[in-house]
């Protein structure tokens, strides 16, 4: 019952992570929020290891390629192309197009570590994949804004592209926790150095600095700061906690009732009042990655409760 809580609490944490982002674009641009707060974030974890996990406040060579993949892919890439993005569109629509993670992770995992891929599994990426098309060809917000490509908007296509940028920094991030026994605190502080940085230089480039490209101070640090110790603090460290007892396409599976939070969270915040189309694509999507869910459960792929909670109510 405690893990099935700390599940439901991150998609809530993340679902809350649009809105808040939505503010904080208010008074400064994507990059500049990105590269900032994952400094941020990046010199406080370090600082917390160093202080009370000294044991775990390493760094090896051979760490060095995953980190910047994972900098490059899950923090730098992923959250440029979903801040763009979700400065053109309601927040909850963005994390329902950010919930394409899952399904990017089940198509990567076939190719990474070589999952198999059944006729069932198939059926039910089909029906998630054909579930985005209704949202997708109903635009709404401010996309007109954005520039089309065909159909669809940039806006959208950087929020898929958000989408399995994070899938294939999380799949990173799971070898490295799991499989080198690797600090996730640690393996979080230095990819969010890396792809902070990454950011902040590229801010440096294309936004104007006179003197930092903020409109308001006074109305930015507020949602700045809650949206560092939400996204990057509480967030990123309790995802990388629950990829020691899950998959990652369980992980995302779970991140499905992410966009429900955001839509709950930007009609109480934002005003937003999401389509008929919104809903049902969002059922249709947990659908279609349910019945590939029940299909990871039969191959023995997704453990149903923890090898960690099933010793301790041993004992």
């Amino acid at each position: 019952m405690r893990f099935q809580f700390l599940v439901l609490l991150l998609c809530a944490l993340y679902g809350s992570v649009f809105t808040i982002g939505k503010i904080t674009l208010e008074y400064a641009p994507p990059l500049f929020i990105t590269g900032s707060r994952m400094i941020l974030a990046a010199a406080l974890l370090l600082l917390y290891n160093y202080l009370f996990n000294r044991k775990h406040f390493y760094f090896k060579k051979s760490h060095i390629l995953p980190m910047f993949i994972i900098g490059l892919t899950n923090v730098y890439l992923a959250n440029a192309f979903e801040f763009w993005g979700l400065q053109y569109m309601e927040s909850g629509k963005a994390c329902f197009l950010y919930s394409f993670a899952p399904i990017a992770t089940a198509i990567l995992s076939y190719f990474w570590f070589s999952e198999k891929i059944t006729i069932m599994k198939c059926f039910g990426l089909t029906i998630g994949l054909l579930a985005f098309l209704p949202v997708l060809i109903a635009h709404s917000g401010s996309e007109d804004l954005s520039g089309y490509l065909g159909f669809l908007s940039y806006a959208e296509l950087a929020l898929l592209g958000a989408a399995v940028c994070s899938a294939i920094g999380w799949m990173a991030m799971r070898v490295m926790v799991k499989h080198q026994n690797y600090s996730s605190m640690m393996a979080n502080a230095t990819s969010m150095g890396v792809g902070g940085i990454l950011a902040l230089a590229h801010s440096l480039v294309v936004e104007n600095w006179f003197p930092i490209p903020v409109v308001n101070f006074a109305g930015f640090i507020g949602p700045f700061l809650v949206l560092t110790l939400i996204s990057n603090i509480l967030a990123y460290n309790l995802n990388s906690y629950l990829l020691k007892h899950f998959t990652a396409t369980y992980m995302s599976f779970a991140g499905l009732s992410q966009p429900i939070f955001a839509a709950l969270f930007g009609y109480l915040f934002l005003q937003e009042v999401m389509s008929e189309y919104f809903w049902f694509s969002v059922i249709a999507v947990i659908l279609g990655l349910y019945i590939y869910y029940q299909q990871e459960l039969k191959q023995g792929l997704t453990p149903k409760i923890p090898k960690k909670l099933r010793t301790n109510k041993t004992r």
